[in-house]
């Protein structure tokens, strides 16, 4: 039985467990998210001592984790084993035999447990590498199991699941305040939900959040950063853009060029969407490129200030200051330079 993160997080708080869990993904924020549910939130603390047990794949069989899970529990009617990253599990996926067993043992011991489970125990394994949907170890758990598939968010999705995240704690964000944090966090969710945190902490319940609240409580310079680096570039108000590249210049630290250089280039590449779709509507526009409604003005201003063969040449040399950044091209050139040059190049090209 397939299932998504949050719907297991609900069961968890629920009692609603299934006897095997297996999560796995390219996304370690979700697996490290419903794990720590499971390690925290299943037992009590005085029945967690007896009865729970985390192991790693790199020490265990799977034969060695079956014969934990048959164990019966110790004054509680639950035992939970948590084994992180399984690769004995990776390795049958793969067609690959584990070299503590002969032969298919494993995958014969693998199917009799999926069929026959432990009742009293929760086996949960978890797998930081996203197993295709025709992995064949995933046939056998559809009737007793639960399978969560953890993937990476794409970024046109950071927002929603922001959003989502904070409506979950009963807070609203603008969606100004919103495109702030997305442009200054990037694609870390992990990082995101801890800077998201500071605000379900500080901000009461019911409030919108805008950019007071994220430059108070975040620390993000509501006139100084990447968002309004963006916004001066759509405007080609060179003054300000260059007085906010200047500032990231100096302070490098707090402002790298990557996160910058993707931003920006994630944001030219919509641009040059923008001059192929034509003359669509802006609902259109919006799902065609991913974004909340409200930016699509952003992207018409930019289409009319930057026309396609100026679009071309800006992606060109966004480009080629990454190569800078990661020192493939360029004299061991420092951020500073990097980011005054493309600022420049921006606006004059």
């Amino acid at each position: 039985m397939q299932k998504s993160a949050q719907d297991v997080l609900k069961d968890i708080k629920q009692q609603k467990l299934a006897p095997i869990y297996l999560i796995h993904g390219d996304e370690p924020f979700f697996i490290d998210q419903v794990v720590d549910a499971f390690e925290n939130k299943v037992l009590s603390p005085d029945q967690q001592s007896f009865n729970q047990f985390v192991m790693y794949g790199k020490d265990q069989s799977l034969a060695e984790v079956i014969s934990y899970a048959r164990r019966f529990p110790m004054m509680s009617d639950k035992q939970v084993i948590i084994v992180k990253e399984a690769v004995f599990l990776e390795a049958m996926a793969k067609g690959k035999t584990n070299t503590k067993d002969k032969g298919n043992t494993d995958w014969k011991a693998w199917v009799d447990y999926c069929e026959r489970p432990t009742e009293s125990t929760i086996l949960v394994f978890t797998l930081k590498t996203l197993l295709t949907d025709k992995s064949k170890i995933l046939a056998p758990l559809d009737k007793k199991g639960v399978v969560v598939t953890s993937k990476k968010i794409s970024e046109d999705r950071l927002g929603v699941w922001l959003k989502d995240y904070l409506g979950s704690h009963s807070l609203h964000i603008q969606a100004n305040a919103q495109e702030l944090m997305v442009s200054f966090v990037g694609t870390d969710l992990k990082r995101m939900a801890h800077e998201a945190d500071k605000l379900v902490v500080n901000v009461p319940q019911g409030k919108e959040i805008g950019l007071d609240e994220v430059e108070k409580y975040i620390g993000i310079s509501r006139e100084y950063n990447y968002f309004e680096f963006q916004k001066a570039i759509i405007q080609r108000n060179g003054e300000k853009g260059q007085k906010i590249a200047f500032y990231f210049a100096d302070n490098t630290k707090q402002n790298p060029a990557a996160p910058m250089l993707i931003m920006l280039f994630n944001f030219f590449a919509k641009v040059l969407q923008v001059h192929d779709l034509g003359a669509i509507s802006d609902g259109e526009m919006a799902s065609a490129l991913g974004v909340n409604p409200y930016f699509v003005k952003d992207y018409t201003l930019a289409k009319r200030n930057y026309p396609l063969g100026k679009v071309v040449r800006i992606i060109e040399a966004i480009k080629n200051a990454d190569l800078r950044v990661k020192g493939v091209i360029g004299n061991g050139d420092k951020e500073r330079e990097i980011i005054l040059d493309l600022s420049f190049e921006i606006f004059n090209l």
